[in-house]
């Protein structure tokens, strides 16, 4: 079994955001992490390696955040890129 190199962070707000992120990450290996009840992390595995998912996941979630008019922050170790909507 392979250890995941790191793992990328999208933080929501709610259950149904995280949900619907999820939805349009079909494809890449995703799970869910409940922080609190208005903090979800929607989370990536990145097993080859997360820059080369990074400007896949910052357009998908980029979309997301604009068309469910969210702020989130995807996070990949100390990097940080603001989403807007």
């Amino acid at each position: 079994m392979t250890v995941p190199r790191e793992t990328i962070r999208i933080e929501t707000g709610t259950r149904w955001d995280a949900l619907d992120l999820v939805k349009r990450l079909h494809g890449f290996p995703t799970y869910l992490v409940q922080l609190g009840d208005r903090r979800w992390h929607v989370c990536v595995r990145a097993d080859g390696g997360a820059d080369d998912l990074v400007p896949e996941l910052l357009r998908t979630a980029g979309q997301w955040a604009s068309e469910r008019h969210v702020d989130s922050v995807l996070r990949v170790g100390d990097r940080s890129y603001e989403l807007h909507g």
